[in-house]
């Protein structure tokens, strides 16, 4: 019988604050420049990092037009000159990377996300895969993700994209009940959807990846509850799910959301509560944290046997720990260092055009820091690790911090993560920083 959760019981006792737009890592961030982070792949490299498994993550900023609720580094775009730019600029990027740690190394993981990428011309998307060629090895093996938004995806782009070597589709959702869409961005009618799994399907995709943003303006449990229904009907591979947080800071347009139309806290929880007992009954298990795939998924086998790995590309089964941004406002996780590139584009653009890297800011980490943050992946990946790993007093500190929380408990030879933990690590995760917000590391 499952422990009934609540979601009073669940509400993180925390501050509410989020980072500023100059913190986006928090308050540790402090501004580097392209040395320091060229250094850090320099020690990487020397040391073998490299070798023991590599994600790209190939940033593409450009969108017809701005969302009220975005999220994330974009750019209005609509001049195939302006895309073109960027494209030569990336290629300054990658080369300034794979000179410092060696052409073709062989890539695990390989994502290229946005902003829009499917807005990029068919001989924009061969141009950009031939330069990710150019510089790296990508195997069979290799797993390969490309963001779509049904709205510009057509059978013949699908089509490409696959051709191009891309296996798996993700598609980020947060409004699908087209009765109560309020205009937020990335809405799309159960019949837009449709078309578009439909037509994924006959390309032959190895699978289609829905990332559900709930905690919208406005919504309720029983919103959340109807997406649900339609999200499910479609039959998609796997379910990612992550609350959405309004940041009028960092990003200055949201400033349109009237923060008092925000779900609280503990109405979030309700809402993950209700994710997961919809999703488990419709045949889908809960993966990590905020990850739901169906029986017999690689990410399943994989969770069972102890190899799942969580990076900033979500959950895999491949041994990828460091994790290289590409783009304008990219973030790359390297063993001690956390950095992201500068996210105004004329100033990326300067930067690459002078043969300089575009890091600006980041969070460097002693050795104790990065086993801890090491740790607490581990707990997000495995949902327990041995506490033997905790026996000096720093970890111990960490354990202290995170039994306090109620988010794990040290029994036996173990320290596992909580019942209740398990619904609230996701609401405690940072995505910029990668980390949970009460570590000591984020």
């Amino acid at each position: 019988m499952k422990q009934k959760i609540t979601p009073a019981s669940l509400v993180p006792q925390l501050a509410s604050s989020r980072p500023s737009a100059a913190q986006v890592f928090g308050g540790r961030e402090v501004p580097i420049d392209g040395t320091t982070f060229t250094d850090a792949l320099d020690s990487a490299a020397m040391r073998g990092d490299f070798d023991k498994g590599l994600g790209l993550q190939i940033y593409l900023p450009f969108c017809a037009t701005r969302c009220i609720s975005c999220d994330r580094v974009a750019e209005v775009a609509v001049d195939p000159r302006v895309i073109d730019r960027y494209l030569n600029n990336l290629a300054v990027e990658l080369s300034l990377i794979s000179d410092r740690i060696g052409r073709g190394r062989q890539l695990a993981q390989l994502h290229v996300g946005g902003g829009t990428p499917s807005m990029l011309s068919a001989a924009q998307l061969a141009r950009l895969t031939a330069l990710i060629d150019q510089h790296f090895s990508i195997g069979d093996d290799c797993e390969t993700v490309f963001e779509v938004t049904p709205d510009r995806s057509s059978w013949t782009q699908l089509e490409l994209i696959k051709g191009l070597g891309f296996r798996n589709l993700r598609i980020e959702l947060r409004e699908i009940d087209s009765s109560a869409q309020q205009g937020l961005g990335r809405s799309y009618s159960p019949e837009l959807l449709h078309d578009m799994l439909s037509n994924a399907n006959q390309v032959s995709f190895d699978s289609v990846i829905f990332d559900f943003v709930y905690g919208l303006p406005g919504q309720t449990v029983g919103a959340v509850k109807n997406s649900l229904r339609l999200l499910t009907e479609m039959n998609p591979t796997r379910f990612m799910c992550r609350p959405f947080v309004r940041d009028e800071q960092r990003f200055e347009h949201q400033r349109g959301i009237d923060a008092h139309t925000m779900p609280s806290v503990a109405e979030k929880m309700a809402m993950f509560i209700a994710i997961v007992d919809h999703l488990e009954n419709a045949g889908y298990e809960w993966l990590g944290i905020n990850s739901f795939v169906k029986s017999g998924d690689p990410l399943s086998v994989a969770q069972t046997e102890g190899r799942l790995v969580r990076n900033r590309l979500g959950y895999s089964d491949k041994p990828t720990r460091l994790v290289l941004g590409i783009g304008l406002g990219a973030v790359s996780e390297l063993p001690n260092l956390l950095s992201r590139n500068e996210s105004r584009l004329d100033v990326w653009q300067n930067f690459l055009e002078n043969s300089e890297h575009p890091a600006c800011a980041g969070v460097r980490f002693t050795a104790v820091e990065s086993k801890q943050r090491r740790l607490v992946h581990r707990l997000s990946e495995a949902l327990q690790a041995p506490l033997a790993e905790f026996e000096s007093a720093e970890q111990q500190g960490l354990l202290d911090k995170l039994q306090k929380e109620g988010l794990v408990k040290a029994e036996s030879d173990w320290v596992r993560v909580t019942s209740s933990g398990r619904f609230r690590l996701l609401q405690l995760w940072d995505p910029d920083s990668g980390d949970l917000r009460i570590a000591n590391s984020a």
